[in-house]
């Protein structure tokens, strides 16, 4: 099984000289095709075809000769690519796509609802063995793609913005690539501020749903949302999606069971499951997918992505204790207006602690030995979150 990080798959660029007219290519500007050419990973394997247009040039670009993983796909890199006018169809070999529709699934949900654990769950299912994962991180750390690893035969990272707004040029890319590789099933995990929607809009606009059959959209909610009321926002979402799981129910006890219990028989949704840990009832689960239609038939508009900030913290050379954290973490959420915390710390014993937060509950366990010592905040504040900073907080406490 291959960790890749954001371009660790080759891409294909046409350039044609002069105007461009037809739409299934675009132009590119040689200062900006110098650049990525150079883009500061040596060494490269360069391979150059000529196309069947007069004047142009292909080029496959960028596979590390040492088979390393190459660097996060940046924000960055996403304008990079709206400087190429980047046109999806431009350089699709048709001849190397694989016969049939590649099943797609759509996993989505709200900021620490679970959404790793759910993927977890499914790749561990005999049916999804071989399958392929796009991850999407809103901050530009990848802090918990360890725990995919051996569970997919390959897992790639976009980091540092949301898959459904200008990284669309990258994920594109890897899911015309990936159906000329291979006929395996391909996974979404889209970062918590994604919107559904919004995603189905740019991969009908890119014609992947040519290549692609959407057999299973999920949404992954906490049971507090529902005990609390669901957000606007996630309405549609829910109303999108094929399946709903409920996560955290565990958490809520007594009164707030009681209610909790009655809102949820309230759910004017299809299908809805309680997801402990991830886990659910697959036999319950019916393909394809109705996220397209549904989609033809939405007659409202399409929300509006949030941008909340996000920091990460370097955690290396420092040690903290998980007394501390248990203690600071509502403080630190009030103050900064965090929605998610995650990541790894070391403490005083020199061990690796995991540690996962919400507004609702945080929980800290044994780290992997593969886990970097880095945490990442998102939340309307978060960007005022400095390592000097946090660790003075935590001394406090520790």
């Amino acid at each position: 099984m291959a960790v890749v990080q954001g371009c660790d798959y080759i891409k294909s660029i046409s350039t044609i000289a002069g105007a461009i007219t037809e739409p299934k290519m675009f132009r590119l500007d040689y200062t900006t095709a110098i650049i990525r050419l150079l883009y500061g990973w040596p060494p490269y394997i360069f391979l150059f075809n000529f196309s069947p247009y007069p004047s142009s040039l292909a080029i496959k670009m960028p596979v590390r000769a040492s088979g390393h993983a190459l660097p996060c796909y940046t924000k960055l890199m996403a304008q990079r690519d709206n400087d190429l006018e980047f046109s999806l169809n431009a350089a699709f070999d048709e001849q190397r796509t694989q016969p049939g529709l590649v099943p797609l699934y759509l996993i989505n949900g709200s900021l620490g609802a679970g959404k790793t654990s759910v993927l977890e769950y499914l790749l561990r299912q005999p049916e999804f063995a071989g399958s392929r994962v796009i991850e999407n991180e809103y901050a530009n750390e990848n802090v918990d793609g360890y725990r995919l690893e051996g569970l997919a035969e390959l897992v790639t990272t976009l980091a540092g913005d949301c898959v459904c707004c200008s990284s669309k040029h990258a994920l594109t890319r890897m899911l015309l690539d990936f159906c000329q590789s291979s006929p395996a099933p391909v996974f979404i995990e889209a970062t918590g501020v994604a919107r559904t929607m919004n995603l189905v809009e740019k991969l009908i606009n890119a014609r992947i749903f040519d290549k692609y059959e959407l057999l299973q959209s999920y949404y992954v909610i906490t049971a507090h949302e529902i005990l609390h009321g669901i957000e606007p926002a996630h309405e549609v979402e829910l109303q999108a999606a094929d399946t709903i799981l409920i996560t955290k129910e565990d958490l809520l006890h007594g009164d707030d069971r009681t209610t909790y219990d009655t809102k949820r028989r309230a759910l004017p949704y299809a299908r809805v499951l309680s997801a402990p840990h991830g886990y659910f009832d697959l036999s319950k689960i019916t393909t394809p997918s109705s996220l397209l239609t549904f989609f033809d038939t939405y007659d409202g508009e399409l929300a509006v992505p949030d941008n909340p900030t996000y920091s990460v913290i370097d955690m290396s050379q420092l040690t903290a204790t998980e007394a501390a954290f248990e203690t600071l973490w509502l403080e630190l959420f009030a103050t900064y207006e965090l929605r998610r915390l995650k990541g790894c710390f070391i403490d005083e014993h020199g061990a690796r602690r995991h540690i996962e937060a919400t507004p609702e509950q945080i929980q800290i366990t044994t780290g992997q030995s593969g886990e970097a010592p880095k945490l990442v905040c998102i939340g309307t504040h978060a960007s005022s979150i400095t390592r000097d900073g946090l660790m003075a907080q935590l001394m406090m406490f520790g």
